[in-house]
């Protein structure tokens, strides 16, 4: 590829990325109809499926759910109990995760059963299918800069954060009671 090619490849994506707009303001109804677009309700029902009980068919289907946890991230809500409490306030949230009135919401408990039925492996095929549109424009010649995904990070899951006092462990422990086996490094600088 010659020089003058390459050139014209730059003006182009430089272009495209000019004509982007910058999005709405975080929980705003703009945002919501700007984003709602990007999901597929039917992809998302196929990558997570209802789960299948004896009783009464759920009132809610996984898209809904799923819409209404990314609320939890696109608003300035801080909980699912504030999050469900708003729901009934505010209608263009509703729309946003297509519930049908404001009678029927889902609550907290079901949010929480719903993010814990949740794999990792589901939302990575969510992720490819939501940036997949977005990335189809990008020439994959040019050079990008790669951000670190914390997902694959181990978690600091330790019940014993805080060092226990020195009563309770040697005093070659350094005041905790018990070994505590340190997370290894992600990356190595050489």
């Amino acid at each position: 590829m010659g020089v003058a090619a390459l050139q014209q490849t730059d003006a182009e994506q430089q272009g495209r990325l000019a004509c982007m707009k910058p999005l709405p303001a975080s929980g705003t109804a703009a945002l919501l109809d700007v984003l709602s677009p990007y999901l597929h309700d039917e992809l998302i029902e196929e990558v997570i499926p209802q789960s299948r009980r004896r009783g009464r068919p759920p009132l809610f289907g996984p898209a809904q759910l799923f819409r209404v946890q990314l609320l939890a991230l696109l608003s300035p809500v801080h909980s699912f109990n504030l999050l469900v409490k708003l729901l009934g306030e505010n209608r263009p949230w509703r729309e946003f995760a297509r519930l049908p009135n404001k009678r029927s919401l889902p609550d907290a408990k079901m949010l929480h059963q719903f993010r814990d039925r949740l794999q990792l492996g589901q939302l990575r095929q969510l992720n490819q299918a939501l940036l997949s549109p977005l990335l189809e424009g990008l020439d994959p010649q040019r050079l990008a800069v790669g951000i670190l995904d914390s997902t694959d990070l181990p978690a600091s899951a330790n019940d014993f954060k805080k060092k226990l006092p020195a009563v309770l462990g040697s005093p070659r422990s350094g005041g905790r009671a018990h070994r505590q086996k340190r997370a290894e490094p992600v990356v190595r600088w050489v």
